[in-house]
């Protein structure tokens, strides 16, 4: 998949650039005549593809450069009978996203399958709940950008479908798991529907993000936390570890290379 921060990383880089073209014409008389023209906003392909590989695969920043191509972002230059590519200009186009520090909307969805900045919080729908969804979406996920998603479901069908689609077209899954049930062993178990909405996530090739509870049994979360990330919390120290969801969005996004979202923004792409 083409990468939204490489193709960001080349309009920068080529924008307010100048680059020389030297061409040589035989004369009549076996002299030679050399001509320059100046390209703005432009490259040589030398010039262009090496910082970025310091970064980068080659495949990708070729993928980037095609895909900023077909969009009309940029545009190649060469000279001779094959045309042959000697660099790269930005397009108006492509100095429009740079002076605007992203792509429109509507191109933006042609990066991804899912949304980059969708948070899916699966929870209870219970009273003594509510306070601490209202902390991760409006403390922490909201005022950085991220776009969060909500798991109500009211039947079957709808779990089905709706909540489905939520878990499907979003980035990120994040389970508050909080107890419900007790056990007659000693701790409890959450709501059976939580534990249907990770299954939904797994299948859907998801990374759970797990918020346990203490308390709840180790067999009804043990398991899960064996394999997928889970932060351990209390109803008193919420406040202190939630704030480490923040540092593991961010870091998956940075490692997949997507830009991280404008603060307050909270971004609609799909």
């Amino acid at each position: 998949m083409v990468s939204e921060k490489i193709c960001l990383d080349i309009i920068k880089d080529l924008y307010g650039k100048m680059s020389t073209l030297t061409t040589k014409h035989m004369l009549s008389d076996d002299k030679e005549e050399i001509s320059e023209s100046r390209i703005s906003n432009a490259l040589s392909a030398a010039d262009l593809y090496r910082p970025l590989l310091a970064r980068y695969d080659l495949q990708d920043i070729d993928s980037a450069v095609r895909w900023l191509t077909l969009g009309g972002y940029l545009r190649s230059f060469g000279f001779g009978i094959t045309n042959q590519v000697m660099g790269y200009e930005l397009t108006h186009k492509g100095c429009e996203v740079f002076e605007r520090g992203q792509f429109p909307d509507e191109e933006r969805k042609l990066f991804y399958r899912e949304n980059p900045y969708a948070v899916f919080i699966a929870h209870q729908f219970n009273k003594d709940d509510q306070s601490l969804v209202r902390y991760i979406r409006d403390d922490l996920l909201k005022p950085r950008g991220f776009h969060v998603v909500s798991g109500r479901a009211v039947g079957l069908e709808q779990f089905r479908v709706s909540i489905l689609n939520k878990i499907r077209d979003s980035r990120f899954f994040i389970c508050l798991l909080t107890k419900r049930v007790p056990l007659e062993s000693g701790g409890y178990i959450s709501s059976v529907w939580l534990y249907q909405e990770i299954g939904a996530a797994m299948a859907f090739g998801k990374k759970p993000l797990l918020l346990v509870e203490q308390g709840i049994d180790s067999h009804f979360a043990g398991e899960f936390q064996k394999i997928y990330e889970h932060i351990p919390f209390t109803r008193s120290n919420h406040t202190a570890v939630f704030p480490d969801i923040i540092r593991r969005l961010e870091a998956d996004l940075e490692g997949s290379m997507i830009p991280l979202p404008e603060p307050n923004q909270g971004p609609q792409l799909l």
